[in-house]
């Protein structure tokens, strides 16, 4: 299994991401998505999600070109997101990387959602509003930019998935030290200091001290007899 640093999936996030949103900056200036065919067959007009037209009644097309407009404000802002994160401008956490996880799947979900519901709209106006009408070129590069968007965001949870064991490791290595350090901090308090022996005397030190102490001071009949001779 190839390993893939942290910033190297940043890069192909970065990628994914801009590609998606160039696809979908070309498809807001191209109009012609879809060519609708008149009952005469020779009026034939183009047709995009972003523009108005007369064809369908005044608001049947709306709620896709409000998503369109979302997803493109999304997309502009995922991007640019990416690219402070790419940059270091905003903190390496899991929390902004499980933002950049939601932004992506979002943003994807949303887009092929009104690409869809925008098809529906052109099956349902079909003979009825017009004879029929062919999809281009172009429609396949906002389906392309879909399948970017995605990619974009299974990096993203790559980069959540590495932040996540990153935390998980540093966790580990600090409740390690710290049961390391309390197990030396209780084997230094259970230490047993001893104490000095007690140097013990000997008797005959003792017993010829104590002579010389009682030969040293003079009895109390000589002092008496030294008083009695001195009167005389």
């Amino acid at each position: 299994m190839v390993h893939l640093s942290t910033r190297n999936v940043q890069a192909i996030n970065m990628f994914f991401s801009s590609w998606a949103l160039l696809l979908l900056a070309s498809g807001v200036m191209l109009n012609n998505w879809v060519i609708i065919n008149s009952e005469t067959k020779t009026n034939k007009k183009s047709h995009s999600p972003w523009m108005t037209t007369t064809i369908w009644p005044k608001g049947d097309l709306e709620v896709v070109r409000i998503m369109m407009m979302i997803v493109l404000g999304s997309a502009c802002f995922q991007n640019f997101f990416l690219g402070l994160q790419f940059t270091y401008m905003i903190p390496q956490t899991k929390y902004v990387y499980f933002m950049s996880v939601f932004l992506s799947f979002s943003i994807g979900t949303l887009l092929l959602s009104s690409l869809l519901l925008y098809q529906q709209k052109l099956k349902q106006g079909q003979s009825v509003y017009y004879f029929s009408y062919k999809i281009t070129w172009i429609i396949f590069t906002a389906y392309l930019s879909v399948s970017f968007i995605f990619c974009s965001g299974i990096f993203s949870f790559l980069e959540y998935k590495q932040s996540v064991n990153t935390c998980t490791c540093q966790t580990t290595i600090t409740n390690s030290a710290r049961e390391s350090q309390d197990t030396q901090q209780s084997d230094s308090s259970n230490q047993v200091i001893p104490l000095p022996e007690q140097i013990s005397i000997p008797r005959s030190i003792v017993h010829m001290n104590t002579e010389d102490s009682k030969e040293g001071f003079p009895k109390a009949s000589q002092i008496q007899k030294r008083r009695v001779t001195w009167a005389l």
